[in-house]
C-alpha cells in the first residue's frame, strides 16, 4: 500500500470516529441478491439456490483489493409443498465471504449460518418470517508499517471496516461472533411481488479488535422491493436496503427493467441502475438462461460525490444457479 498524500495530516482518532461504524459486512453492489445477509427472514420464494460473486476495488496508486462471497439458500420442503401457495416453509443459508488487499494490507473473512421460518398469511402467496443469523468473522489489517488514511476514505467499503476494528494497524489476527434477527412481509403472485423487512444484526455487540475496549454497534436495517409486470414479457422493479449504526447510516436504492427473451420465463434480460447516497452511481445488467443467472455491475464514483475526491474503478461479478 502506497502513502496518500494530503493537505492536512489526518490522525488516527479522527480515523476511528469516522469509521468505527461499519461492521465486517458484505460490501457489494448488487444487494437485492444478498437479502439474506442484511436480514435472515428475507427467502421470499422456494427455490434453492446458489450464488457467487466477486467485486474488485482499485483506488489507482493507492490501494486495490477484492471482494469475494458465496452463498446457498435451501428450503426444507418436499416438491409437492413446493407449488402449494398456502405451505409453511424453513429456510437454511449458509455463505462465506473475504476481503483482501492485493499488497496483504488487510484481510478478513466471515462465515455465516440462518435459518428462517415463513407463514402462510393466506391462500395467495403472502407470507409472514421470522429469520435468525449467525457470523462468525475475523481481521488483520498492517504489515509494520504504518499508513495514514484520509477520513471517509472508501466509507463503504471493507477498508473502512477493517480499520474500525484496528486503528493502529496492529497486524494481529482477531476473531469475534455476531448474531442477528430478522423479519419480513412478502407477497409473490405472478403478476406482482413485494418484499418488506426489518433487522437487527451484530445485537451482541462483541469486541472487535485485540485490546478488547471497542464493542460493536448493533446495525438496523429496513428493506424493501417491489415488482410489477407492465405487459406479458416485460416488467419493473424498485428496491432499497437503507441501514443505520451508530449515527451513520449507507443508502442504497436502485431499479430494474427485465424482459423475457421467449413465451417461457426461463430465459430473460435485466437492465438497471442504482444509487449510493454520497458515494456511487451504480449501472448494471444481467442475463437469466435457464437455471442460471449472470449480472456485472459497475461503479461510477463521480467527482460531485464526497467519495470523488479518490478516483475509484470498481465492478462486479455475479453467477446464480437454481438447484
Amino acid at each position: 500500500m502506497s502513502g496518500i498524500t494530503l493537505p492536512y495530516s489526518i490522525t488516527v482518532a479522527l480515523l476511528l470516529a469516522a469509521a468505527v461504524a461499519h461492521a465486517q459486512d458484505p460490501h457489494f453492489a448488487g444487494v437485492q441478491e444478498l437479502n439474506i445477509w442484511y436480514n435472515p427472514a428475507l427467502k421470499t420464494n422456494k427455490d434453492a439456490v446458489a450464488n457467487i460473486r466477486l467485486r474488485n476495488v482499485n483506488y489507482p496508486g493507492i490501494i486495490s483489493y477484492s471482494s469475494k462471497a458465496a452463498t446457498i439458500e435451501l428450503p426444507l420442503l418436499s416438491k409437492e409443498d413446493k407449488g402449494d401457495d398456502a405451505t409453511a416453509f424453513v429456510n437454511l443459508a449458509a455463505g462465506g465471504s473475504t476481503d483482501k488487499s492485493n499488497d496483504n494490507f488487510m484481510s478478513t473473512s466471515t462465515a455465516m449460518l440462518a435459518l428462517s421460518y415463513a407463514l402462510p398469511l393466506n391462500n395467495n402467496n403472502t407470507y409472514m418470517a421470522l429469520g435468525f443469523q449467525g457470523n462468525y468473522s475475523y481481521s488483520r489489517v498492517g504489515t509494520g508499517s504504518y499508513y495514514e488514511i484520509p477520513n471517509q476514505f472508501d466509507k463503504y467499503g471493507a477498508l473502512a471496516a477493517v480499520m474500525a476494528a484496528d486503528p493502529y494497524q496492529s497486524g494481529f489476527n482477531h476473531g469475534y461472533f455476531t448474531a442477528g434477527v430478522g423479519v419480513a412481509l412478502f407477497h409473490t403472485e405472478e403478476e406482482k411481488q413485494w418484499y418488506i423487512g426489518g433487522s437487527i444484526r451484530h445485537f451482541n455487540r462483541p469486541y472487535r479488535e485485540w485490546s478488547h475496549t471497542t464493542r460493536l454497534p448493533a446495525n438496523d436495517g429496513i428493506q424493501g422491493g417491489y415488482t410489477a409486470a407492465i405487459s406479458s414479457a416485460d416488467n419493473i422493479s424498485g428496491y432499497g436496503n437503507f441501514t443505520w449504526q451508530a449515527g451513520t447510516s449507507e443508502q442504497i436504492a436502485g431499479i430494474r427493467y427485465s424482459r423475457y427473451l421467449d413465451d417461457s420465463t426461463r430465459n430473460a434480460f435485466f437492465i438497471g441502475v442504482s444509487y449510493r447516497a454520497g458515494d456511487a452511481i451504480i449501472p448494471d445488467a444481467a442475463l437469466h438462461f435457464g437455471k442460471s443467472q449472470l449480472a456485472c455491475y459497475y461503479e461510477l464514483n463521480t467527482a460531485h460525490l464526497p467519495s470523488g475526491r479518490y478516483p475509484r474503478r470498481t465492478w462486479e461479478l455475479s453467477y446464480s444457479l437454481i438447484l
